[in-house]
């Protein structure tokens, strides 16, 4: 066993150990002993990857793939399923943030759930799903990733319906389950089909397939990647698979920023960039992608705009930004879509713990608006917050920034990309402006609106210094990939589009200049600047404006603020179908049909039993006589 295979090993049971150490104790309530267990497998994998990824480094830049094969698991013919990881630069990156974040996030818990109940149940819980992702990125075949990606699921909804006692907690991690199941059919077909074609599910092997694509049938190889987009969509909760992610804000807080901002929803960005070959033959999946990615982005953040919940407003926040994502992989840069992965999972990660860190100061009130002025007794929070706010809207010099104007540039040069393209993604950039911008007003400055008998206060260290970690790498995390413009000016190199060269598909700028990238940008800055400002007044400034905007704009309003009815769309047109023709299933078919059916014919056995039981009276006469009528019936029939 090489030093890699211990690693590796290392790597993915270290939160195995946490999870079978707080599962065996799992009602035990000492949470400190639970969150420190688990903090520290957490620490153990990250110390792991650490030490892949410098192993990593030292190999040529061609070279860095580090291929860790422990058995074969099957035969499929003569195909193996073997048990094997690959880290390469994008798997890497990858474990970096799940288990970098994810112990900063194991962290922030011990202080979130020292009162619990089940404080031993959730951080068993926590490592499991660490271990799960962990599994689903660095499968080096479709098969092995399929585990992980199954894992993550259920650990999505045990950890979303964690207070199970609550009705509408516990629907709301049923809702999680069966929404991504669905997606997950599509993904479980695409993965037969893409098997069919190429007589493999190793990654390495299929991608080599793509460099000459003589010979694949193309109507198959879009129907496959269609579905995989399918099983995408419900795992990074696009449309119109994202109902499930909003809901799932029942869940801990910090469950919201492992599962919803760092880790699980990304998964589905990241099967597409490892398989961005075999996306890139499919010109019609790269259109639907960057499609629904663009209109996810928009659609959503619209949404967020009149949201009162401070985790309901960052849960439509986290369904944009993840389109903005797939639009990236949809016009071709994939590359782009991994940075603002990171970037992204730096500042939501941190924003959500940060209204963790709120409602924790708050004794649970998540309601924006009995909040107001907490910057005075929140001051750690809320400077980190703003660190995250700063990324998020887009401003110059912070990670958001450099991510998401890679994107737009990208949706508007490429190849693949359009004009309508990158307008949408501007204009939704300006709704997360502004909502991020009221978020901010409603929740730390101006007038404070907490009821008197809430005494906000700030969290203690165990959850301010991962805000204060995160906080400092939303700041800074954008200088890993700055774009050539600004590179050029500041002689700054593109780290990260350095890191994936060879491992990404090479992406086509069509006539365009640096002078349009520049202009483009400043658009994007100007109009986020802009919609920041407009919120600043009317939540700032002039309170009392929101509500004349509303009531001039009533209908529109309320369609965006019922979220476009689109649950209630969902329950009148297949759920409630669903239901009526199941019942209706289960009264004619097994109530009516089976049941009685079943009762008929153990009522004929019965009663065929009664009289054959009735001939065994105890009279000889009566057996003599059956004996003389038996003997007769042979003999005729022997006779006729």
């Amino acid at each position: 066993m090489t030093t890699h295979h211990i690693l590796t090993l290392v790597l993915l049971f270290a939160p195995v150990a946490g999870f079978l150490f707080n599962g065996i104790r799992f009602r035990n309530q000492n949470g400190i002993l639970a969150g420190t267990v688990a903090t520290l497998a957490a620490a153990t994998s990250f110390a792991a990857t650490l030490l892949i990824y410098r192993d990593l480094l030292a190999l040529p830049h061609a070279q860095r793939e580090i291929l860790v094969h422990f058995y074969n698991w099957t035969l499929i013919g003569e195909s193996k399923i073997n048990i094997s990881f690959m880290f390469d630069t994008i798997s890497i990156l990858m474990c970096l943030i799940i288990t970098g974040v994810g112990s900063l996030i194991h962290l922030f818990s011990i202080g979130y759930m020292s009162h619990d109940e089940r404080p031993s149940k959730y951080f068993a819980y926590l490592n499991f799903f660490l271990f799960n992702m962990l599994l689903l990125v660095t499968g080096s075949n479709l098969i092995v990733m399929f585990v992980g990606w199954e894992g993550v699921g259920l650990c999505s909804y045990l950890l979303i319906g964690f207070w199970f006692k609550d009705a509408e907690k516990a629907a709301a991690g049923m809702k999680a389950f069966i929404t991504n199941r669905v997606g997950d059919a599509g993904l479980l077909l695409g993965i037969f089909i893409l098997f069919s074609l190429f007589g493999t599910f190793e990654f390495q092997e299929i991608n080599a397939r793509m460099i000459d694509v003589a010979g694949i049938p193309l109507s198959l190889l879009t129907a496959a990647t269609l579905l995989l987009f399918v099983g995408a969509t419900g795992k990074s909760a696009q449309m119109p698979l994202y109902v499930w992610l909003p809901d799932a804000m029942a869940g801990p807080t910090p469950v919201s920023a492992l599962i919803h901002a760092a880790t699980m929803v990304t998964a589905g960005i990241y099967m597409i960039v490892r398989m961005n070959p075999v996306f890139m033959a499919t010109e019609i999946t790269m259109t639907t992608i960057a499609v629904i990615g663009a209109s996810t982005a928009l659609f959503a953040a619209t949404i967020g705009l009149t949201q009162w919940d401070i985790k309901k407003v960052l849960a439509y926040s986290t369904v944009s930004q993840l389109g903005y994502m797939f639009l990236a992989v949809g016009v071709g840069a994939f590359g782009a879509a991994m940075f603002h992965l990171m970037t992204h999972a730096f500042f939501k990660a941190l924003m959500f713990l940060g209204s963790g860190s709120v409602i924790h100061g708050m004794e649970g009130e998540q309601d924006i608006r009995k909040m107001g002025g907490l910057k005075k007794q929140l001051p750690i929070t809320h400077i980190t917050f703003v660190a995250g706010w700063l990324a998020i809207i887009g401003t110059p010099l912070f990670s958001g920034f450099f991510s998401k104007d890679e994107i737009l540039w990208f949706s508007y040069a490429s190849s693949h990309g359009h004009f309508l393209l990158w307008l949408v993604g501007v204009v939704a950039a300006g709704c997360t402006a502004f909502y991020m911008t009221r978020l901010m007003a409603l929740t730390f400055w101006g007038k404070s609106r907490v009821p008197k008998e809430v005494h906000p206060h700030e969290s203690p260290l165990s959850m301010t210094i991962p805000l204060i970690i995160l906080a400092i790498l939303s700041v800074v995390g954008g200088y890993l990939g700055i774009p050539h413009v600004i590179g050029h000016a500041l002689h700054l190199p593109n780290i990260l589009e350095e890191w994936f060269s060879g491992k990404i598909s090479p992406l086509h700028i069509e006539n365009a200049t640096t002078a349009e990238e520049v202009l483009l940008m400043l658009i994007s800055v100007s109009v986020a600047f802009a919609s920041a400002t407009l919120a600043y007044i009317f939540y700032v400034k002039d309170t009392a404006k929101p509500a004349q905007v509303a009531s001039k704009i009533k209908g529109l309003y309320n369609i965006v603020y019922n979220k476009y009815f689109v649950d209630e769309g969902y329950a009148k047109a297949i759920i409630n179908p669903l239901v009526v023709f199941s019942r209706n299933l289960w009264l004619y078919m097994d109530v009516e049909f089976i049941d009685k059916a079943t009762y008929k014919l153990t009522n004929f056995v019965q009663n065929s039993a009664e009289g054959l039981r009735s001939l065994q009276n105890g009279n000889l006469q009566s057996y003599a006589v059956y004996i003389v009528i038996g003997f007769i019936a042979m003999i005729s029939v022997i006779l006729f």
